[in-house]
């Protein structure tokens, strides 16, 4: 992949007042997994896991197989037996022909019950239409994460998640589902996922957006830590690969990549999203 970073656009706004209470600054911190490294064109949701007693505000994937990766699931989960983020990744119609795998990351911390963490969730119905959106919004407070998933794309079909706003407060989000260069013949379903605060309790809180080509790192400011990622591509063929954090302890900035499966002329493009926090 191209190693170069170029802004096309970005936007950074202000934050809420702080709050009584909030995640510690610089406490966040990405735990990953890698799921089993097989041939199988098909895998099976893999996890990471956070620690006992904290919980998961967003995370992403890295795939390992070359340009016919593609990411299907990117879904945070909260449950009584402990948090964890969800990846899954499936080859497209020309196969991978050796043995790859994909990564995991969750961002974990622990959150003051004051937060109001919860995960809200949309699955639309079954379509064959070349691209979908899953939307799905929080009904108080704002979005701090980000979620998606599509069952039944066989690997034609790639995920890309973004929100409703570019200001601070966005309110949900909306999982995209977009087909591939040449179509896919069956239906998909596509699910969003938001992951829900109640406003004005972080110190600081920040929604940066950038739209860049094949490969950005997108950095929080100054005095914030990364807790989401959500991103985008619009060419059909084009997919991300990576959306990841930098580093594991107190991460600061996004990677993100962009692979399509098939030559185009065009240049690739992605839109790139970091929840930052304080």
């Amino acid at each position: 992949m191209v190693l170069g970073l170029l802004v096309l656009a970005s936007q950074t706004l202000g934050a809420p007042s702080a709050g009584a209470t909030s995640i510690p600054v610089g406490s966040v911190h990405a735990v990953s997994a890698s799921s089993p490294v097989n041939t199988l064109a098909s895998k099976e949701p893999f996890r990471a896991k956070c620690p006992s007693g904290q919980r998961v505000l967003g995370g992403g994937a890295l795939t390992v197989g070359g340009v016919h990766a593609v990411i299907t699931e990117l879904q945070p989960i909260h449950t009584a037996a402990g948090d964890s983020f969800e990846a899954n990744a499936a080859a497209d119609q020309f196969g991978i022909p050796v043995a790859w795998n994909f990564q995991v990351f969750a961002f974990c911390a622990t959150v003051p019950d004051a937060l109001g963490l919860r995960i809200t969730s949309h699955a639309n119905a079954p379509t064959s239409n070349p691209n979908d959106q899953a939307a799905v919004g929080c009904t108080t407070g704002q979005v701090i994460g980000a979620g998606g998933k599509i069952d039944n794309g066989n690997g034609q079909v790639d995920l890309g998640l973004t929100t409703n706003t570019s200001g601070s407060f966005p309110t949900s989000v909306a999982a995209f589902a977009k087909e591939d260069a040449d179509g896919f013949a069956g239906n998909y379903t596509v699910t969003g996922y938001s992951v829900c605060a109640k406003a004005n309790v972080f110190g600081d809180f920040q929604q940066f957006k950038t739209g860049a080509v094949q490969q950005a790192s997108v950095p929080c400011p100054p005095g914030t830590g990364l807790i989401g990622l959500a991103g985008s591509t619009s060419v059909p063929g084009a997919h991300l690969q990576q959306i990841a954090p930098h580093t594991a302890n107190a991460p600061t900035l996004g990677d993100f990549g962009v692979q399509t499966s098939v030559p185009r002329s065009e240049p690739l493009s992605m839109e790139t999203i970091v929840f930052c926090a304080n």
